[in-house]
């Protein structure tokens, strides 16, 4: 490939990032508190995500969401699962010790 091909291709390859950045960038139209909010008038044990509530999560980094908010979001009322990463400790085999 000579420059004279590379060069255009190279421009419209960054036109098109360029392009996809500025329409990732729309500004929120949902505050923080409107979300929570929302979150919390989840009622009832959802079988599946709401995979739509996530997706808003997601958009709202700066909200900084718990994950009791982001599991409440996609489930509802369901509980939480527990967390056993620490339960088998002291009962490992390894040969480190």
């Amino acid at each position: 490939m000579n420059t004279f091909t590379f060069k255009p291709l190279a421009i419209v390859g960054l036109s098109i990032a360029l392009s996809g950045t500025a329409l990732a960038a729309t500004p929120a139209t949902e505050s923080c508190e409107q979300i929570r909010a929302r979150i919390q008038a989840q009622v009832g044990v959802r079988e599946k995500p709401d995979t739509a509530l996530l997706d808003t999560l997601t958009e709202h980094p700066s909200c900084r969401f718990t994950a009791a908010e982001v599991f409440r979001a996609a489930y509802g009322d369901r509980p939480m699962p527990k967390n056993d990463r620490r339960g088998g400790r002291h009962e490992s085999t390894d040969d480190d010790d």
